[in-house]
């Protein structure tokens, strides 16, 4: 007999089967589902279909039981369990102490954003924008008769509110600034619970560099920087029911919210319960949204992990999150499918998933190339050059998604769009945030918020790296970095630096720094100049370095603080030699 691929799959599969004499007909699997080409998986959306895509073997994983094994195998497909996932996820479900050994509680986010608000009120403002579905009808009870009482909403606003070009925000009413918006979102699948952690620790990031590290204290004073930790709270408390001794002890693999009357006739949508990693109630929030919402890549099953809702978005997270980023961020597109943003769009937004080590950007939902295509590729492959993921358009390196975040930003907003899938599992052990995921994405971020006046523009512009002052006779001399090597590979053709305002800006009084071999040939010189303080007034001050490359293109903003003391009422000169980076400072007098 001649196996086929599809004939040796179903060996594989049905030999891989558990054997310990248990029914076991409920117990989750981990697959492999190998296809011939990524339009196939368009017929998986019933399926729990992970973010993973093996590209060289050319297989996606997914969760489920005994009987979608068996269905699946039927319909011809190639299946195999996968070991190494299945035994991750049965080490997960043994893992104790606190939630899940260390992530915090959706309590406890909301504790610490009060916290982190109180420390720092002039820097942060928590905004309440909506609610969640539970909260909207008074509470949820779970068919296991759990409560659910809902959360509201919750956003942090970080920048300093002393700077001119704040939002104002009065109560529930906020009236757009001039800032540039970089809005970064966690946790709209719920059972991806490193994400709210990652973006905690960017909060944090920002919040414990305010005046120590120059880059993190101008991001702060000149952006607008919208964190929201979950989307998602509802789901993200199912997933924490699943510790409950009476369920085994073990997080829900809730994906969607914790909606189960979409339709408001008063019966149960989908009577699963508790839910299962393959099959559960709710609505898949990043299926939702109101743009690309519907077939294909969704379901309209209510037991389906990818099921869409009734209406495109339906559920209040959603229709709350639209609105909260409408008002920060002007529509730049034009309503044509085929309509560019212009090259001068302002704000950029991330929505944080896993897993998968990817990064995405639209169209999610068609093949078709978007039209600021060759943008958005760029600045996915300058994101992806930090942790060090794919970057790719989800059709040609996943699957298709429609009515997903990203899609819904660019395509209503123009503004660019990306999804980051982090990591390697959905729970992985909590130390891996601070270890791996953390300082992997840290970067990322950074440069997203550097980027977020003109993505489109200054994505193309040399990096400024480096910076460095050190001692000299008459003033402070100024040295960096700048490389256009990855963002283009044009030859460098000027550096300015300014003094307090940002180079970005028409007030910036601008000084150029030269190459220190003698010419700007190359798309990486070192540069310097001699700092001019005359007129400076003593304190802190930040200068701001910025590079352009033959094309014209500005590229992203580095800073480093300098301190100035006076002498006497004229005279300022250097008083510490030794050279810091851009976290540090130097001090002058």
């Amino acid at each position: 007999m001649v196996w086929t691929a599809v004939g040796w799959g179903h060996l594989a599969a049905r030999s891989s089967l558990p054997t310990d004499g248990r029914d076991g007909s409920a117990d989750p699997l981990v697959i492999r589902i190998y296809y011939d080409k990524i339009g196939d998986l368009a017929a998986l959306q019933s399926f729990d279909v992970w973010e993973y895509n093996n590209l060289q073997e050319q297989y996606v994983l997914a969760v489920v039981d005994r009987a979608g094994y068996e269905t699946l195998m039927d319909r011809g497909w190639t299946v195999a369990i996968d070991s190494e996932q299945q035994q991750a996820v049965t080490r997960n479900l043994s893992v104790g102490a606190g939630f899940f050994g260390g992530y915090r509680t959706i309590a406890e986010i909301h504790d610490d954003l009060a916290t982190i608000n109180t420390a720092a009120p002039n820097l942060t403002e928590i905004v309440t924008y909506g609610q969640s579905y539970c909260q909207t009808i008074g509470g949820c009870r779970t068919p296991g008769d759990d409560d659910l009482p809902g959360y509201p909403l919750l956003a942090l606003r970080i920048t300093n509110e002393d700077m001119p070009g704040s939002s104002i925000i009065n109560g529930g009413t906020i009236t757009r600034g001039t800032k540039p918006i970089f809005f970064l979102m966690a946790n709209i699948h719920a059972r991806e619970i490193t994400t709210p952690n990652i973006a905690m620790r960017f909060i944090t990031y920002l919040l414990d560099g305010y005046d120590v590290n120059a880059d993190a204290t101008w991001l702060i004073d000149h952006r607008e920087i919208w964190v929201v930790p979950t989307a998602n709270p509802d789901g993200y408390k199912l997933v924490e029911l699943g510790l409950k001794d009476n369920y085994g002890g073990s997080p829900f693999y809730q994906r969607k919210n914790a909606n189960n009357d979409a339709d408001r006739d008063g019966l149960m949508d989908c009577p699963v319960w508790p839910p299962s990693s393959y099959q559960q109630f709710g609505i898949d929030l990043n299926r939702n949204h109101s743009f690309g919402w519907g077939p294909p890549g969704s379901s309209n099953q209510p037991c389906d992990m990818t099921y869409r809702g009734p209406s495109k978005a339906s559920e209040t997270e959603v229709h709350a999150l639209e609105e909260l980023v409408r008002t920060l961020i002007p529509d730049q597109r034009a309503a044509e499918l085929t309509a560019p943003a212009p090259q001068d769009t302002t704000g950029i937004l991330i929505t944080l998933h896993s897993f998968s080590n990817l990064v995405l950007w639209p169209w999610g939902n068609t093949g078709m190339p978007a039209p600021n295509r060759d943008d958005l590729k760029a600045i996915g492959d300058k994101l992806a050059s930090y942790n060090n993921y794919l970057s790719c358009q989800p059709t040609h390196c996943l699957y298709a998604t429609n009515g997903s975040t990203d899609d819904w930003a660019y395509g209503e907003l123009g503004i660019p769009a990306f999804t980051f899938e982090i990591g390697d599992q959905f729970m992985p052990p909590y130390t891996e945030i601070d270890t791996v995921q953390w300082p992997e994405n840290r970067p990322a971020l950074i440069y997203t918020a550097k980027i977020a006046r003109t993505p489109y523009m200054t994505i193309h512009g040399p990096d400024a790296l480096d910076l460095v002052i050190v001692e000299d006779v008459q003033s402070p001399v100024l040295h960096a970095i700048i490389d256009d090597r990855p963002n283009g590979g044009e030859i460098v053709s000027a550096v300015v630096y300014s003094i307090d305002i940002p180079p970005e800006t028409n007030e910036a009084a601008l000084y150029p720094l030269t190459a220190t071999d003698g010419a700007f040939d190359s798309a990486s010189e070192a540069v310097s100049a001699n700092v001019d303080l005359s007129g400076i007034a003593p304190g802190r001050h930040i200068l701001f370095v910025r590079g352009q490359d033959a094309g014209g293109n500005w590229g992203a903003i580095s800073a480093i603080f300098i301190d100035v003391m006076a002498v006497t009422d004229v005279t300022l000169f250097p008083i510490i030699v030794s050279p810091l980076t851009s976290t540090g400072s130097i001090r002058y007098r």
